[in-house]
């Protein structure tokens, strides 16, 4: 089966919108053909191999925080200097969002992970060869470009293979993995920083990789991509390899459905309420974005600076170490929310309850419960990350667009990220720890009001143009 056959027409306008209905429905036909599917061995694969790349790119961004606040200690840095860094990684993590992006609509969503992980080992190695803080700042850009094409093309990937009816829980899953990465990029941080042996902390992150950027190499490239691209057969191929490391199919699985065009219009029901224009997704998203880019930036690079300004690095990495223990717990919490609870109402919850424990935290000492509650509102931040970066925001856009939608959102969040660090370091003048906690609280505030007025349910949906 090779997808549709496109009729010549006289008239070419029309012939054109006809040969567009069709491509339109061959390309849902193949969403429900992936949909149908019974998750099996190759899902499972692909899930596990998705999520160790992107816990690599993540474990490289949280330790940088770390290693940061390491060297503002010994002298090797100052706050000046580590607001550079994370400015740096922010305008680099900006340029790789929107690039990655880019590349995974036009050239395939894997050839665009493979350049990303590749960026980022070769940028990562840079920073371990460093003689100065300048240096290593210059080299953090280069990684950054990386590590912001890494998880914007993976969650978009995993969201296009994924059935419909298990994608957020998943991808939750998935999230366990990767939110780990903080937590062991936490320990290593607590063996090797105090030894001053943070050039090694960079090479290991390298080293994994390089292996990864070589085993993406035997995935499928998404059938859905392929299909919105006009490569129809490769698009059976693709389609075909997924179908036979699947488990057992729902319904008819064979052959592409008839497609009817009547008066050449296609346009799938929308629930009352919701925005649907492209322009209202994008500010949606974008918002949602910037929020939890934010909040999740902020308080992972800045809580190492922040707990080791009370105490020595063993007693501040101590503290982080065990408060990054919640990360992976509240990645899992989303296996339940994302699906059951829904995207709308599962977001809004949590960014409510971070919004709350952020104010605790900004207000209970050490001694008091600073630890526990740190490390719930790990575990909420990590959630909300998942549910909005990893699940929400690529449901949001149409295949021939997903990607670059995305990335465009994640853009502008990762431009914000450029001026964050210098907002979040005032305020840790000002203020200290409750400086920023009344950042990432605001944070939350905003990601809870933008979901609860404006968000669209997406949770067991057909993917945008295939609903």
């Amino acid at each position: 089966m090779t997808g549709p056959e496109l009729p010549a027409e006289s008239d070419e306008g029309k012939a054109q919108e006809l040969a567009e209905c069709q491509m339109d429905g061959y390309l849902k036909e193949v969403g429900s053909r992936l949909d149908r599917l019974s998750p099996g061995p190759i899902h499972y694969w692909i899930l596990s191999l998705i999520s160790f790349v992107i816990f690599i790119d993540f474990f490289d961004l949280t330790m940088g925080g770390a290693i940061a606040g390491s060297l503002q200690k010994s002298g090797w840095s100052t706050l000046a200097l580590n607001s550079l860094f994370f400015s740096a990684a922010g305008l680099g993590a900006a340029i790789g969002v929107l690039v990655s992006g880019i590349v995974a609509d036009r050239y395939g969503r894997l050839i665009s992970l493979q350049l990303s992980l590749a960026a980022l080992t070769l940028g990562t190695l840079a920073c371990a060869a460093a003689i100065s803080m300048e240096q290593l700042i210059a080299a953090r850009v280069a990684a950054a470009i990386g590590m912001g094409g890494i998880p914007t093309v993976g969650y978009v990937y995993l969201s296009e293979i994924l059935p419909a009816r298990v994608r957020g829980s998943w991808i939750s899953g998935g999230g366990v993995i990767i939110a780990s990465s903080t937590t062991f990029a936490a320990l290593a941080a607590y063996y090797l920083l105090p030894l001053g042996l943070w050039r090694e902390m960079f090479v290991l992150p390298a080293a994994v990789a390089i292996v990864l950027f070589f085993i993406l190499r035997r995935l499928p490239e998404s059938p859905r991509w392929l299909a919105a691209s006009g490569r129809f057969e490769a698009a059976e191929v693709s389609l075909a390899k997924i179908v036979a490391g699947a488990g057992r199919r729902v319904g008819n699985n064979d052959g592409v459905a008839a497609v009817a065009c009547s008066g050449f219009e296609h346009s799938a029901a929308r629930t009352s309420g919701e925005v649907d224009t492209p322009l209202q997704r994008f500010i949606l998203a974008a918002l949602l974005a910037i929020a939890a880019t934010a909040v999740s930036n902020s308080y992972i690079t800045w809580l190492p600076t922040v707990l080791m300004s009370d105490g020595t690095i063993a007693y501040g990495l101590g503290d982080n170490f065990l408060i990054n223990l919640g990360a992976p717990l509240g990645t899992a919490c989303g296996i339940i929310v994302a699906d059951r609870i829904g995207r709308k109402n599962g977001i809004g919850l949590v960014a409510f309850t971070g919004f709350a424990l952020a104010i605790v935290a900004a207000i209970v000492g050490r001694d008091s419960g600073l630890v526990v509650t740190a490390f719930l509102l790990m575990a909420i931040i990590n959630l909300v990350c998942t549910l909005i970066l990893g699940i929400y925001l690529p449901e949001l856009f149409p295949s021939r667009a997903r990607a670059r939608g995305t990335s465009f959102a994640l853009t502008v969040a990762r431009i914000s990220l450029i001026l964050a660090p210098f907002v979040v370091a005032f305020l840790l003048q000002l203020a200290g720890r409750v400086g920023l906690m009344m950042f990432i609280s605001g944070c939350f505030l905003l990601i809870a009001v933008v979901t609860t007025l404006f968000g669209v349910e997406t949770a067991k949906r057909p993917l945008f143009e295939e609903s």
